[in-house]
């Protein structure tokens, strides 16, 4: 380090060891109570620890100056990187936005009318079967097959049945019923139809719900909202909110 030409140079190392702490700590309370009563030692101290401060701050600037520099470069080169690698990011959003329209394409959504058919759609529970009286049973054994969910040979069983009876309503209910359980719309509709003239049947009721339902299912929601403003049915009026969405 520089020495000031009127520090003698011995002088100048006793106060460099004590600034940078290289003395033992008798050596140093000896020094300070030398400065105490020696004005002149101490301007020197306050000098030569002016310079050391400036030599400091110096060197800081110069290192803080070289580290901002190689900063510098690597930032750039992972910015350029990250640009580079927006590509992988790019092509698999493309790949899967392409998956997704293929489900869509293969697996379309629901429509809204077959979702709150889905909602509203409870089976009719079915008759008490006795299955004792011999003219009774192909009625019964098909409602057996109806609660047991074996929709297909009921409806069977019961078509037969009404060919000689055809303005049965029971039969014509349940045939209703078993075609709207398959969800088959159009089929649950003819014979449910018929009871829109009968208000008399113990089925009216609950076959203007269905016959609603029906219409839903199939796509009819003017003729199925027509239906509901006839049916008695609890759920009606929460089922005419959610179709005023449509």
């Amino acid at each position: 380090m520089k020495n000031p030409n009127h520090i003698p140079q011995e002088e100048f190392e006793r106060i460099e060891q004590y600034i940078f702490g290289n003395i033992s700590a008798e050596e140093s309370d000896a020094f300070e109570l030398e400065m105490e009563s020696d004005n002149d030692l101490r301007k020197k101290y306050l000098e030569v620890k002016t310079i050391i401060s400036g030599l400091e701050e110096a060197a800081l600037r110069e290192d803080l100056e070289i580290f901002h520099k190689e900063m510098e470069a690597p930032t750039q080169r992972i910015t350029t990187n990250r640009s580079i690698n927006y590509w992988p990011w790019a092509a698999a959003a493309a790949i899967f936005l392409c998956i997704v329209a293929a489900v869509w394409t293969i697996y379309p959504p629901t429509p809204s009318h077959e979702r709150l058919f889905a909602q509203f759609y409870q089976e009719d529970p079915g008759l008490i079967t006795a299955m004792s009286s011999a003219s009774n049973y192909e009625f019964d054994r098909a409602m057996v097959d109806y609660k047991s969910g074996k929709y297909e040979e009921a409806i069977v069983r019961w078509e037969k049945l009404i060919q000689n009876n055809p303005e049965n309503d029971t039969l014509q209910y349940f045939l209703g019923a078993s075609n709207l359980a398959l969800k088959k719309a159009d089929p649950a509709i003819f014979y449910l139809n018929s009871f829109v003239s009968k208000e008399e049947s113990a089925f009216y009721e609950d076959a203007t719900w269905y016959l609603a339902l029906a219409y839903l299912l199939g796509g009819k929601v003017d003729e199925a909202i027509n239906m509901l403003n006839q049916s008695q049915n609890p759920q009606t009026a929460k089922l005419l909110k959610e179709l005023e969405k449509l």
